[in-house]
Parts: structure tokens; sequence; C-alpha cells
């Protein structure tokens, strides 16, 4: 992948408010690419990767989860693995290395969805520090109508709140502490396929149901600066890995995809 042109109003739009909308980041062949791994992975059963649809039908109307595509399909692999994407985290973050936390796919049915909840990516994750952001990815052009995200500009400045449940969600907006946050206008993000966003982990952020006729298929990439640290909490992506608390979160799922020198 070519290098993007990531600019100093990237960065500091990304730090100030929490995300940022990158355009054209894609080339049709890349995301060309991407489509076809994905079917080739969706419709076969995952021996590596983590399938969480089937938890409950609740669930799988917010959305089909599949973690650590990585695992399953080479080209998946490379997408997830290109420097393009992360150096661009790396500048985001200010980290000197940033390492993959996970991958995933989520995918709205069509009509018979739910919306994803207000929430913040942050408290799900076994981490103590936080910084880890996530690059989303449609694969087709997303609207309102087929399941686009929103974002709180400014609210990863409120802080790490408890988790939301997403099949039945408490209101994020009250268990902000009073004060904390500067705006609640939602920033509706539509995206052209080609297009991504990048968000911080403590950005309050929604997903729209998709009302479309197709399947609203996005693509995740979350990447952690190097050195976060494990707090102990059970996490899919960590359960039976040996990992101490208080010490780096490392190891061959989680390697180091750019650093300075890069």
């Amino acid at each position: 992948m070519k290098e993007y042109p990531l600019t100093d109003e990237h960065i500091a739009f990304y730090r100030e408010n929490g995300y940022v909308k990158l355009e054209g980041i894609f080339t049709s062949e890349e995301l060309e690419n991407l489509r076809k791994a994905l079917n080739e992975v969706t419709g076969r059963t995952l021996t590596k990767a983590i399938d969480r649809t089937g938890l409950s039908s609740e669930y799988d109307r917010v959305f089909h989860q599949k973690v650590n595509l990585w695992l399953e399909h080479e080209g998946i692999k490379q997408f997830v693995f290109s420097k393009k994407l992360a150096k661009i985290a790396l500048r985001l973050s200010g980290s000197k290395a940033v390492r993959l936390w996970h991958d995933h796919a989520l995918i709205k049915m069509p009509k018979d969805s739910r919306e994803t909840a207000w929430h913040q990516d942050f408290p799900y994750w076994p981490m103590n520090e936080s910084g880890a952001l996530s690059c989303w990815i449609p694969l087709d052009d997303v609207d309102e109508n087929s399941g686009c995200l929103c974002f709180i500009p400014k609210s990863h400045k409120v802080g790490k709140l408890e988790p939301i449940s997403l099949t039945d969600p408490q209101d994020i907006f009250k268990l902000a502490p009073e004060g904390t946050l500067e705006e609640t206008t939602p920033v509706v993000m539509r995206l052209k396929a080609g297009d991504c966003s990048f968000h911080n982990g403590l950005t309050f952020h929604y997903a729209f149901p998709n009302r479309s006729e197709k399947l609203r298929v996005a693509f995740a990439i979350i990447y952690m600066p190097d050195g976060t640290t494990y707090n102990g909490k059970n996490h899919v992506c960590t359960d039976g890995l040996g990992l101490k608390v208080g010490e780096p979160i490392t190891g061959d799922l989680f390697p180091i995809l750019a650093t300075e020198e890069d």
C-alpha cells in the first residue's frame, strides 16, 4: 500500500476531537482484495479466529462479529499488517511503536438490525493505559440508512466510563460526570468505499441500524501503543495466554506493526 499523506491538520483534529475521517485511503484494487478475502473467510468455519456470531439473537441483530481474521487468511493478514495504516495509527497516537490489538469484521444484517448503542471501546479492553485506537473501514458506501458511525467530538476527554451493554444499553450520556462533555451533538460519519475513519478508544460512538437491502460489512483494525499493560480483565483475545497483570501486552498475537524508525 502506498503511504497516505497524513497531515499535521489531520493529527491535530484527531487529538482534539477523538476521531478523524481519511478520504480515498484505499485503491479500488486494495478494497476489492479485502472484499474477496472477507467473503472467503466469513463463509467457512473458523479454526483460529474467534466467531462471536450466535452469542444471542439480540447481539446478532446489533452485528455479527468475527475477531482476528488475520489468523485465518493470508490476504487479510497482509491488509492488517499494512504499514500505511499502522503508520497513521502511530502518528495519530503519538506513540513510538504500535502493536496490533485485534482486527474484526462487523456485519450488520439487512433490515432486521439494531443500532450499536453509544459506547466507548476502551472499557471492554483489558488495558491499563488508554491510547488504543481503531481504524474503521466500510466495504461499501455507508450512511444513516446502512449503518454508518457517529461520533461525539471531544468525548474522549471524559475518561473511562463503565462498559455499555450492546443488547440492553445504559445511557452513556448519564454516566459522564456533569460538566465533562463539551459537546453532545453527534457528527455523522458518512464514508465512501475507499475511505476510513480512526477513533480513540475513549471516544463516544454509535452506529445506525442497517435499513438497506444489503449487508453492511465493516472491517476494523485496532492498534495499541507498545508498552500498554494488562489489567487482568477477561477478554477473548487474552484469556488463557498467561499474561501477568501490570506487564506489557506482547506476544505473537500482538505484533508490532509500525515504529518511528520505519
